[in-house]
């Protein structure tokens, strides 16, 4: 090992054998040892000038040597981080390039790919909408026109290998419509007798409130005749002592279907009266809730009017007694200066005054 001698460091290699050290592990140990040795043999004398200045001489050649080994560890590193540069542009150089050829060389199968991903998603889509098809209204109409429809497509070469898949799906799908059909028709049929069912039940509630209605003029009708038939037994009461009885018995019957009637004529009238009154009441509120409210309205037009009246009074009032209190103001102010000219000019000179016409002069009001 050859020492620099500088004589600014401590025994210290050449470049090329700092470089070795450096890639050892432990390699600068002997260096430094050597320094902390050499170091350490001087001998310090404090108490002379030229000792203290010894010892601030070798510390300052120790800081040399650890300068020299750090900048010599540093332009290792940066010779270093050259190569691993170059290194790295070589790297990417070749990623770049080879990944360029790489997608040129299966650009043909890339493509392949994606038309066969086309295509196979394309069949797979007809093949869902084949075996999912199903009637927009769940009726025996949509049911057959969709049917005929599912019969009518082929199954052929177009469909490659997914042919046979369609063709179980179109016989998956026509199973499934038909039994629907089935059904659909099943439910209309039901609907359509209960529809007859309810007709003819209603036209039997029909005839049966005609019968009952006739049956009800027909005794209204014979009422009338033994009516009339029991006035006229009344009329020969004296001839038949039975039929007056019978005639009675008929006046009697007669006068309380009569109570009767006139009895609910009169709840009716009676229930009409309070209606009309009920709506009388209701209409009477409302003109006098419309009065009050006219009134209101016309009240408060009034109180407006009268305070406009009041605050233009008021401000009638205050503008004659301010012209009065500015009067009264120039007139002091013109007789204070009568010995000064004659009445017009202070008169004059006074309004000039309350108008703030001339600088520096303000009368206090």
């Amino acid at each position: 090992m050859t020492e620099q001698t500088t004589g600014t460091a401590l025994a210290l290699p050449e470049p090329t054998a700092l470089a070795t050290m450096f890639r050892a592990d432990g390699g600068l140990d002997p260096i430094i040892a050597r320094i902390e040795a050499e170091a350490r043999s001087h001998a310090p004398d404090l108490t002379t000038v030229k000792g203290r200045k010894a010892i601030a001489s070798l510390a300052y050649k120790i800081a040399q040597s650890k300068t020299a080994l750090d900048e010599a560890g540093k332009a290792l590193n940066e010779e270093a981080r050259r190569q691993i540069n170059a290194v790295d542009a070589e790297r990417r150089k070749a990623r770049e390039r080879l990944d360029a050829l790489k997608d040129e060389i299966r650009a043909p199968l890339t493509k392949w790919e994606a038309d066969e991903d086309a295509r196979v998603s394309g069949l797979k889509d007809r093949l869902h909408r084949l075996g999912n098809a199903s009637p927009n209204e769940d009726t025996s109409g949509d049911y057959l026109a969709l049917i005929a429809r599912v019969e009518a497509a082929a199954i052929d070469d177009s469909w490659q290998e997914f042919a046979a898949d369609a063709a179980r799906a179109k016989d998956a799908t026509l199973d499934r419509l038909r039994k629907g059909l089935a059904q659909a028709e099943q439910r209309e049929t039901q609907e359509a007798e209960l529809a007859r069912l309810r007709a003819e039940a209603a036209a039997r509630e029909e005839a049966e409130r005609q019968r009952i209605a006739a049956e009800e003029a027909e005794r209204a009708r014979i009422a009338a005749e033994k009516a009339e038939a029991e006035r006229l037994a009344r009329i020969e009461r004296e001839k038949q002592e039975a039929a007056e009885r019978a005639a009675k018995e008929a006046e009697a019957r007669a006068a309380a279907e009569a109570a009767r009637i006139q009895r609910e004529a009169e709840e009716r009238e009676a229930a009409l009266k309070r209606a009309a009154a009920e709506a009388e009441e209701r209409h009477r509120r409302e003109m006098e809730e419309a009065k009050r409210r006219e009134e209101t309205a016309a009240q408060a037009e009034r109180d407006r009017i009268e305070a406009q009246r009041r605050a233009e009074e008021a401000a009638r009032q205050k503008r004659e007694a301010d012209a009065a209190h500015r009067a009264r103001i120039r007139d002091d102010i013109a007789t204070s200066m009568n010995g000064f000219t004659d009445e017009a000019a202070a008169r004059l000179i006074a309004d000039a005054i309350l108008d703030g016409a001339i600088p520096h002069v303000k009368a206090v009001l």
